[in-house]
């Protein structure tokens, strides 16, 4: 019987710096590449057009090669011991992915692979490093960035590149056919993604990205090019395309994290290139995943247990408000109103508009990371829960508990002149740069724009002075 691999896809959707692939190709006479779509355990909607969508531009590049995807439809558990018996695999080898659904997926898949005698083999190439390696001297994570991204930093030599292609012989390609399977339907993009790809919501937040291997390595070379070298200086503020979005991509496993870092590397010999800061933020997803990998639980729990007591309110007009983009305060409004129109928000407002719910509606942060999780794109488990526990004050490095992010402060700081209200929230568009970003303030200039607040344009749900006090006792209370 020919050494069969199964390599089972789950968020690394390439063909290059793929070392699972790479070790199937070179070990096996016959490589099976196969996802498992099963609807009960997708993140959210806006992350399910993107899959559609990646998975069709994934099953097109390996059919140019001669090799073809196999797409398993329905009960992950069911279908991937049903893959087993088709496939007859020696061996499965997969990347290893935290967060769920996927911790759960693989501990399925770890007990199906022992009932049927087949090895079962993690790669941990999403990470820069193995968990477990970049520790303190105790031995334990690091739960501040900044000693971890110092001891990160003093071990990226022990790092090695990944091959850029997984083979180079076009002949290996034919081992991944599978035409009986293909007869079989065993290709077809499943029903119900195709479905939400099409919806009028999907299309219009899709046309914003070309989505896929090749479209990430040009998103890339694109923000090399154009915008690297001043990525520290312009990457807070919301009006300047100043940051590199890749992070859809990066969620998605179309692009290696690893591979970006030795990309730069190469381009820094050749020439002068400012591209640490950048590197800073890549290693904050590092961070974000061995996070999750050594607690597992913060997901849906104050990574500080104390906040576990901490009196939320739960209001659904006020949630309502705030996902529509109609606060009455602009910034937010515009972050919200950019996040419904591209599945996208620029990384400032993503801060300034999780304080607002958290610390002045006093909302739960799990409320704000499920609807992130719904219409983001880049909807890492990862990312999404630090980044909300951090807002909130209750995870780990978290911004003080009793700092809150002032969104006028951080309008006129960050977006000075209004350009990017202007673009996302443009009932506001004729306003001076002075009452755009606090129009309850300018009550006479709005009447005389034509722009009457509480008709055309929300009051604010909230007295910023008085939510920042309330706020403050409740994080009395809780020390207390």
């Amino acid at each position: 019987m020919a050494k069969t691999t199964l390599v089972w896809l789950q968020r690394e959707l390439r063909l290059s710096h793929f070392p699972a692939l790479e070790k199937a190709i070179a070990d096996s006479e016959r490589v099976a590449v196969v996802y498992f779509h099963d609807p009960k355990q997708l993140i959210g909607d806006a992350n399910s057009a993107w899959l559609a969508q990646s998975l069709q531009t994934l099953k097109q590049q390996l059919r140019a090669r001669g090799g073809e995807l196999l797409i398993f439809s329905g009960d992950f558990a069911d279908y991937f011991a049903q893959a087993l018996q088709l496939i007859e695999p020696t061996q499965v080898f997969y990347s290893f992915q935290v967060g769920q659904p996927f911790s759960a997926m693989q501990n399925e898949a770890l007990t199906i692979c022992q009932q049927n005698k087949v090895a079962l083999q993690p790669f941990f190439s999403e990470f820069w490093f193995d968990p477990g390696v970049v520790v303190n001297k105790q031995k334990n994570p690091y739960v501040v960035f900044t000693p971890f991204y110092k001891a990160a930093l003093a071990q990226v030599h022990t790092l090695e590149p990944f091959n850029d292609e997984v083979t180079e012989n076009s002949a290996d390609w034919k081992k991944l056919a599978w035409p009986e399977f293909k007869e079989q339907g065993l290709s077809v993009i499943p029903e119900d993604l195709l479905a939400i790809q099409q919806q009028p919501w999907a299309k219009k937040i899709l046309k914003h990205w070309s989505i896929g291997e090749q479209g990430a390595w040009q998103k890339l070379r694109y923000f090399i090019d154009d915008h690297l070298d001043d990525y520290n200086e312009d990457r807070d503020f919301p009006a300047i395309e100043a940051t590199s979005a890749l992070s859809p991509y990066l969620h998605f496993g179309e692009i290696s994290s690893r591979a970006i870092y030795f990309e730069l590397l190469a381009l820094s010999e050749q020439q002068s290139i400012h591209y640490q800061p950048w590197v800073r933020q890549l290693l904050w997803r590092e961070f974000a995943r061995l996070l999750l990998w050594f607690f597992p639980y913060t997901e849906q729990e104050p990574f500080q247990q104390k906040f576990s007591t901490m009196q939320w309110q739960t209001d659904a007009e006020l949630i309502e408000a705030w996902q529509k983009g109609l606060t009455g305060i602009p910034i937010v409004d515009a972050g919200m109103r950019q996040l419904w129109e591209t599945g996208y928000m620029h990384n400032r407002v993503r801060m300034v508009v999780a304080s607002l719910l958290t610390k002045d509606l006093n909302q739960s942060w799990l409320h704000g990371l499920q609807w992130f999780a719904d219409t983001l794109v880049d909807a890492d488990p990862a990312n999404n829960a630090m980044g909300w526990q951090w807002v909130a004050g209750c995870g780990v490095d978290a911004a003080p508990y009793y700092r809150l992010f002032n969104p006028l402060r951080q309008s006129e700081r960050f977006d000075a002149e209004g350009e990017y209200i202007r673009q996302w929230v443009p009932e506001l568009k004729t306003l001076s740069k002075k009452a755009i970003h606090a129009p309850w303030l300018h009550q006479e200039e709005c009447k005389m724009k034509g722009i009457q607040l509480g008709q055309d344009y929300p009051l604010p749900l909230v007295d910023l002075s008085q939510s920042r006090k309330r706020h403050l006792q409740r994080v009395e209370q809780l020390k207390a």
